[in-house]
């Protein structure tokens, strides 16, 4: 297993850190995964070349798997129930938020790590490109996008509480040898731009066109007529999405 079996991405952003970009944006209000990861623990993979494992690593970086391991937002409510003994305020905020009314990220090739035929970036339907064709990706976010992330001296804080052994806080699972989902990036409205070395062929014009004509008024794909080089993929269905998250582990606490 890869890290490209979930992601597209890892970009340092500024104002956000190293981010883990989902090729599957996953709805906010999911029960095992979106908004529901913050503070949460979840299995960091080894990214092998060879299931069942030869040691060998994808450019030599562990990745998180987006979906929970244990209770939600384990880490957030561990800290939400000691509140007295960690000494924070009844009203003070764990979890902040930043809003982005006007946020562009650009990917250029080398931000990429897909390398084939996937889905397109971050589109919640199945629409496949060429990776390998990629000049640059870039997405506009929408007006509500926005930043929720748990600052790591309250995680820091747990951690001294509990003289940093996470058995403590959770016995069916070792916190240790995961990993930590501590930042989110969360939109309900967003465009991909993808722009291409070559033109998109004529089978991708008619994927492109049943998307547009199943997905009427919730997704739309604007193929640039002139070159047939850069699509653009806007999407506005009335749902929240997290687009991409950071962890931390708890050795870095």
């Amino acid at each position: 297993m890869s890290s490209t079996d979930y992601y597209w991405s890892r970009r340092l952003i500024k104002g956000f850190g190293k981010m883990w970009f989902l090729i599957i944006p996953q709805e906010a209000n999911s029960n095992g995964g979106g908004a529901s990861l913050l503070g949460s623990v979840v299995n960091e993979i080894s990214g092998e070349l060879f299931p069942g494992g030869r040691g060998l690593t994808i450019l030599g970086r562990d990745f998180p798997d987006p979906s929970r391991l244990t209770t939600p937002q384990l880490l957030l409510k561990a800290i939400e129930s000691r509140r007295k003994e960690l000494k924070l305020a009844d009203d003070e905020e764990i979890v902040a938020e930043v809003k982005f009314p006007d946020l562009n990220i650009v990917f250029e090739r080398s931000d990429a790590l897909k390398s084939g035929v996937d889905n397109f970036p971050s589109l919640p339907l199945s629409l496949s490109v060429d990776y390998s064709r990629m000049e640059k990706i870039s997405i506009q976010f929408g007006a509500n996008t926005r930043k929720l992330f748990i600052p790591t001296g309250y995680l820091s804080r747990l951690k001294d509480f509990v003289g940093g052994d996470d058995r403590k806080i959770a016995t069916d699972i070792n916190i240790d040898k995961e990993t930590i989902v501590h930042q989110i990036l969360l939109t309900d409205r967003y465009s991909v731009i993808f722009e291409s070395v070559s033109a998109f062929d004529s089978d991708f014009e008619a994927n492109a066109n049943l998307v547009n004509t199943l997905n009427a008024g919730k997704v739309s794909v604007d193929l640039e007529q002139s070159t047939k080089r850069q699509v653009t993929v806007t999407v506005n269905d009335g749902n929240e999405y997290l687009i991409a998250l950071k962890v931390i582990d708890w050795d870095d606490l």
